[in-house]
This record gives structure tokens, C-alpha cells and sequence, in this order.
């Protein structure tokens, strides 16, 4: 039973110096890579003050919520997709709709942009 014991705790100590070994190649690994958490990019970002937005235009044509938006390369159009499983293509000054494409499924994502606008 004590030997039991022993071997339990010498396999413990032997895993917790491979994790801390592990972690610290990760750490190394990460600062070849230049790579920077989240947090520490916003600390050094300075704060906008007060920004107002305003609504210039709604576009209305989606059933459910809206899952992603992009704009085309000519600056002109709106690729959106929604839960719906519709994927619409807006004229951005008009607001019309140039062409909705009803998917089979009912998630649809913004990849579809590629084959809508190039």
C-alpha cells in the first residue's frame, strides 16, 4: 500500500514538471511568433472619447438575426447572411435588394460571399 502511494506521488511530481516544461515551450514558441493576448493589445490602445454613430441607412429583408455582413470589392454592395438561410445581396446606396439566395439550410455563412461578389 505505501509503495502504491509512492509511485502515485512520483508519477504526480513527474506530470506537474512535464506540464510546467510543456507551458514553458508554449511561452517560447509564443514569443518567436511576436504573439500577444487580446488584453494586452487594448491597454495600449488610447480610448476614442465620446463616439456617436449614427443610422444612416436600414436594410430590411431578413427573417431571423443577421450572422454576418461584408462589403463586395466594389464598394457598392453588401453581402448578409442570416439564421434564416437566406444569404442577400444589397445595393448600398439604394438599399434595394439586388438578389436573395434562399439556402437549403437554415445556417448560413458569409463564405458565400465569395461565390456572390467576385
Amino acid at each position: 500500500m505505501a509503495t502504491q502511494e509512492v509511485q502515485l506521488n512520483e508519477t504526480l511530481a513527474h506530470l506537474k514538471t512535464e506540464s510546467e516544461t510543456l507551458k514553458s515551450k508554449l511561452e517560447e514558441e509564443r514569443a518567436k511568433l511576436h504573439d500577444v493576448e487580446l488584453h494586452q493589445v487594448a491597454e495600449k490602445v488610447e480610448g476614442l472619447g465620446q463616439f456617436v454613430m449614427k443610422t444612416r441607412r436600414t436594410l430590411k429583408g431578413h427573417g431571423n438575426k443577421v450572422l454576418c455582413m461584408d462589403w463586395c470589392k466594389d464598394k457598392r454592395r453588401i453581402v448578409s447572411s442570416s439564421q434564416d438561410g437566406k444569404v442577400i445581396v444589397w445595393d448600398a446606396f439604394t438599399t434595394n435588394k439586388w438578389f436573395p439566395i434562399l439556402l437549403a439550410c437554415s445556417f448560413s455563412k458569409i463564405s458565400y460571399y465569395n461565390l456572390v461578389c467576385l
